[in-house]
């Protein structure tokens, strides 16, 4: 095979559409990779200044939440789409290897300051048996040209750029005219490799990681941003900092960087608002973003713009 782990994470928060979009997602690479793991996040996220979660994740809604995504994912599992799944629980002892080993034990917590989680990544990484991870968030919509996979592309291109750490297909759909590129709506600056672009942002909803590059940076916490964290905790403001701001500081000090590939055969697009209106269209948008249909407005936008849809698939 390719030495490729498929990872999907899953929480509570997915059980309303995880049935439709997980399938898609393995589907897209299961031809391609050694395995295929999930895993399930059962930690109820903290207190912190921004979340209290006795208001966003009041118990005992919580609790039922997690039992029912423990069941979706069996039932993916029984289905054959998972191979293994992992699941994450506030007692597990993983969590203190993981504050030791990625965090210096400065961070304990499941969760980033916005109630977003932090371990459930990190347990990835630790789980994989092989040398890259291709990590999805449950929530990803992709579009993928039949007979093609972006993460064998990718795959080969990070073997030829020691620098690169890890890589994705573009992230939004391509817009239609000459100067198309990547970088038109993401606000970083963008360099050319070959057939990718690359900056110095890694994405935590979406990757291909090579691991073994990204072991040789570790601690995470180390330098500046580790003085950084120290300065959130004490003064207890957006702390803990988000994983993608933490390896992105930690890893741009060496020059590292994410890839994103130039090829239109595949590209993502991310649901930031999950109404009751986007859950109703989920199977016409997925099946249309099957066949490569979609709104002009779309073009070159990352996150869904449900009203560009709604009048699209109305038509």
């Amino acid at each position: 095979m390719n030495d490729i782990t498929l990872q999907i994470n899953l929480c509570a928060g997915d059980i309303a559409y995880a049935q439709i979009t997980v399938p898609f997602l393995v589907e897209a690479h299961q031809k391609n990779v050694d395995e295929k793991v999930a895993v399930v996040d059962c930690c109820r996220p903290q207190q912190t200044r921004s979340i209290d979660p006795d208001l966003r994740f009041p118990q005992p809604q919580f609790s039922h939440g997690v039992e029912e995504i423990c069941l979706i994912a069996e039932d993916l599992k029984s289905r054959g789409y998972f191979d293994r799944i992992i699941y994450l629980r506030t007692d597990d002892p993983v969590l203190r290897l993981l504050s030791r080993k990625y965090f210096l034990n400065v961070i304990r917590q499941t969760h980033d300051y916005r109630g977003v989680a932090l371990m459930a990544y990190l347990v990835a990484f630790e789980v994989c048996r092989t040398s890259f991870i291709l990590h999805y968030d449950a929530d990803i919509l992709l579009y993928q040209e039949p007979g093609y996979d972006w993460s064998t592309e990718a795959k080969s291109l990070m073997d030829l750029d020691k620098k690169a750490v890890a890589a994705s297909p573009r992230v939004f759909p391509p817009v239609n005219y000459a100067e198309d590129s990547v970088s038109l709506y993401l606000g970083r600056p963008m360099e050319s490799f070959r057939d990718a672009w690359y900056n110095d942002w890694f994405s935590a909803r979406y990757y291909l990681m090579d691991l073994a590059k990204l072991k040789k940076y570790l601690p995470l916490l180390k330098g500046r941003i580790f003085l950084e964290t120290l300065v959130r905790k004490c003064l207890n403001r957006s702390y803990p900092p988000a994983l993608e701001s933490i390896i992105s500081h930690r890893l741009s000090r060496f020059g590292c960087h994410q890839l994103y590939l130039k090829s239109k055969r595949a590209w993502l697009l991310h649901p930031d608002i999950k109404s009751s209106l986007y859950l109703k269209l989920l199977p016409k948008v997925q099946d249309a973003i099957r066949k490569n249909k979609i709104p002009e407005k779309q073009r070159g936008r990352e996150d869904l713009i449900l009203s560009a849809w709604e009048d699209f698939l109305a038509e």
